[in-house]
């Protein structure tokens, strides 16, 4: 049976700043164990969507419901997980790579042994585990990009949201996040909003894309999205665009499909 609960609903939401217009009419709904992309141009409300999810703006005119309340007290039951872009830190950051994700669990109330043991878990699940008393500031980009997601994931949150996690991240390796993604989503029913760019390849993961450009666009499966491209991207982009295909018979490798010819 298909369980319909909704774990995130946005009911005709604007937000601008001063006379600018950001996003405008945005009206959708995550049920739980989705599996949700938002994609669309720089500079098209996504990052911005994101945050008024999680109660870090405030809506100028309508309403956002996670978890069937205000954004900013679901935040505060730990059950909602966020990974931002990218976190700027200082070369003398102090953390290790263990600390940073028991910081995901700073609002569980377990013993100190009890949250050890699952950040680690956390940490072997992106194969981040040898790296546990490891400076997280000397890590590179990707490898940071994993111990975030590890951080985000510790809490074991009912929705999670996700901003560009591909950042840094090489062909191959996004697809083994992509995977692992899918595998929370049916493995814990998890609920998972993420903001990317790669159109091509998320398709064979997510269950609906949501196209942003200020309005909402599309809100619908990615098969339905890629079958009438041509308006539909160019109503989110503004101009006619090529969508790359990460070809399935090539998922080991970094070749693509690039309008049938093979690159």
């Amino acid at each position: 049976m298909v369980d319909t609960e909704i774990v995130l609903k946005i009911e005709n939401l604007k937000y601008q700043i001063g006379d600018k217009v950001i996003l405008e009419d945005i009206n959708l709904e995550v049920k739980r164990g989705e599996f949700v992309a938002i994609v669309g141009p720089n500079g098209g409300g996504k990052t911005t969507l994101i945050k008024l999810c999680l109660g870090l703006l405030k809506p100028t005119a309508g309403r956002i419901l996670l978890l069937g309340t205000e954004p900013r007290e679901a935040v505060k039951t730990g059950k909602v997980g966020y990974l931002p872009q990218k976190m700027k830190i200082p070369k003398d950051f102090p953390f290790s790579v263990l600390d940073v994700v028991l910081l995901g669990l700073i609002r569980k109330k377990l013993p100190k042994a009890e949250k050890v043991k699952i950040a680690l878990k956390y940490l072997k699940e992106v194969k981040m585990e040898e790296y546990a008393n490891h400076p997280y500031s000397k890590l590179s980009g990707g490898q940071q990009q994993r111990v975030s997601l590890a951080r985000a994931l510790a809490s074991e949150p009912v929705i999670l949201f996700l901003d560009e996690p591909s950042t840094g991240v090489d062909v191959v390796a996004q697809e083994s996040l992509y995977t692992f993604l899918k595998q929370l989503k049916e493995e814990k029913r998890m609920s998972i909003v993420m903001v990317s760019h790669d159109i091509g390849v998320i398709g064979r993961f997510v269950d609906k894309v949501a196209g942003l450009n200020r309005y909402l666009h599309y809100y619908d499966t990615p098969q339905n999205l890629l079958t009438t491209q041509n308006g539909m991207l160019k109503c989110l982009y503004g101009e006619d665009v090529e969508v790359v295909i990460h070809s399935p018979e090539c998922a080991t490798c970094e070749h693509f499909h690039i309008d049938g010819q093979h690159k």
